[in-house]
């Protein structure tokens, strides 16, 4: 399949509204640095298709410029929606994704999302892409509460 192809099957499968796994609402298109994502404005949470790329780097591109534009940061969990892929309406199944680094001590050691394992569409909940953007910003802070407080005793006693 040439480039052409496939930019032409990407097109027409993102053509027509689709409705957010995490409230019902209607999706719409927002390019962002490395893709064109799904976003809902009224729960905050994204669909990121198969074949838009890596699912962190592209939570972070959306929360990144939703939050330069003073949209407020989530306050609370996910909103709990239908749960149905809006691609192909199968069931979505709960996933975590977990940081390459963590380990099981991390205060903050993973990500929830949706994922359809019929056609491999995630859906990213907004608490869940802001806990990426902030990861992305400060990877320290995910350090675990033992390194922290190691950390912090040098840090006195130096």
């Amino acid at each position: 399949m040439s480039s052409g192809d496939l930019s032409g099957s990407r097109s027409a499968y993102r053509d027509g509204t689709i409705r957010c796994p995490g409230c019902s609402e209607i999706m719409r298109q927002e390019p962002v640095p490395s893709a064109e994502v799904d976003v809902c404005d009224h729960c905050g949470g994204l669909w990121i298709d198969w074949f838009d790329g890596d699912i962190p780097t592209l939570a972070v591109e959306a929360e990144a410029a939703r939050v330069e534009r003073g949209t407020p940061i989530p306050s609370g969990p996910a909103v709990a929606g239908n749960g149905i892929c809006p691609r192909c309406t199968r069931a979505l199944q709960a996933d975590t994704f977990r940081f390459p680094e963590a380990t099981a001590e991390d205060l903050i050691d993973h990500v929830e999302l949706l994922r359809c394992a019929d056609c491999a569409g995630s859906f990213v909940p907004r608490a869940s892409a802001h806990l990426l953007l902030e990861r992305a910003k400060e990877p320290t802070q995910a350090a675990g509460l033992w390194e922290a407080v190691v950390a912090l005793l040098k840090r006195l006693v130096s």
